[in-house]
């Protein structure tokens, strides 16, 4: 019985990884906070005692770790900038636990969106090929960045955190426990520090998938909009068809006023998070570089996992400025020259909306796009150019 549950369990989630379906995709999201009891599915209270665990490990771990090593046993400027490294995870990770807790009622919401705006999209006939396509393209992004963090904490990170031994993270383990070479002190530490570890990398990458998923879709919409505009330019022979074009119109409106709403509370939910992440993702990867070479080289998983969040953010970014500009140029090709006068002022005031410029900006001060990525990777290239040569 228990043997033939776990097979219908496994092929139901082998189908939802083969479906090409937005709740499906949020379900694989949702995987985490779902085992932890504070699924967004559901309007559920969030799981106070596990993030009480999660934030006090955290700050015990990396908040006391690292400042009773700065305090007592720090000694060149290169364990101060190792030190350093711990710190900015601690603070990425408290911004993202505050982010889940503070935002968990928008975050629901926007998810609601996200299924009406799918569904709306989906229902239009010739949009089904063009979803399927598009929605296996949002998949693709989305479990290939969760493979490969988990691949990168699970194989690498995790396993030289786990071992207290290890001293090139700069960073007093267990403080307050004892000799930590000594039995129980040793296992004790390893276990704590496992579980504290583990909250770290649920909650990150629960962070960082989920807002690539919002880009990704509602890129996704906007380029689903592009290519629908485009069938209301037909030819009208009769009254009903004309009826029909007018309700086609008024679909799409209302589609366009939902990815509209969704730019918005993208932005209102990520705007400081991503200020917070950016910043610090730039200094720490700066401070890194400093390091002499065989020293930052063992610090090659955190730099990349930094180099690939903060590229990605940005190039997904300019994929939906690029997805809003062709909107921009289907809707102006709509064919509405044919329509009467109503729907004319109809498709000029959608014109005027498409083309109001669409920018994610980070702490409401800095455009997140591929101009910014390189902006930042230049500067970061002249910093080390400087202090190393």
């Amino acid at each position: 019985m228990i043997s033939f549950n776990l097979k219908n369990h496994a092929l139901r989630i082998k189908q939802r990884l083969r479906e090409n379906r937005v709740e499906n995709l949020l379900w694989t999201v949702d995987f985490m906070p779902r085992l932890s009891g504070s699924s967004l599915e559901k309007k559920k209270k969030l799981n106070v005692p596990i993030w009480i665990i999660t934030v006090g490990l955290l700050i015990y771990i990396y908040g006391v770790g690292s400042f009773v090593y700065q305090y007592r046993v720090a000694e060149s400027h290169g364990d101060y900038i190792k030190s350093n490294v711990n710190v900015s995870i601690f603070i990425l990770t408290l911004n993202n636990c505050i982010w889940w807790i503070r935002q968990r009622k928008l975050l629901i919401k926007v998810l609601k969106d996200v299924k009406v705006n799918d569904g709306l999209a989906r229902s239009m006939t010739c949009s089904m090929e063009k979803s399927e396509k598009v929605l296996s393209v949002v998949k693709k992004v989305v479990l290939g960045f969760c493979g490969l963090i988990m691949i990168n904490a699970l194989f690498i990170y995790l396993p030289n955190r786990f071992n207290i031994s290890n001293d090139q993270y700069c960073m007093t383990p267990c403080v307050g426990m004892g000799p930590i070479a000594e039995t129980p002190n040793r296992q004790l530490c390893m276990v704590t520090i496992f579980v504290q570890e583990v909250g770290v990398i649920a909650v990150d990458i629960n962070y960082q998938s989920m807002q690539i998923l919002l880009m990704c879709h509602t890129a996704a919409m906007y380029h689903l909009l592009a290519h629908d505009i485009l069938f209301l330019d037909e030819p009208i022979l009769d009254e009903i068809q004309y009826q029909a074009v007018k309700e086609k119109l008024s679909f799409l409106i209302k589609r366009h006023v939902l990815s509209l709403d969704m730019i918005k509370n993208i932005q209102s939910l990520y705007s400081s998070p991503m200020g917070v992440n950016f910043g610090l993702n730039t200094v720490c990867i700066g401070l890194i570089f400093y390091l002499p070479t065989e020293e930052w080289m063992d610090f090659c998983p955190f730099v990349i996992y930094c180099f690939f969040v903060f590229f990605l953010y940005c190039y997904l970014s300019q994929k939906l400025i690029d997805a809003s500009e062709l909107f921009e140029r289907s809707v102006y090709a709509c064919g509405w020259e044919n329509f009467e006068w109503r729907e004319r002022r109809v498709v000029y005031i959608m014109l005027l909306q498409a083309q109001k410029p669409i920018q994610l900006l980070a702490a409401d001060i800095v455009p997140v796009n591929i101009y910014t990525f390189a902006t930042t990777i230049q500067m970061l290239y002249k910093f080390v150019t400087v202090m190393k040569f």
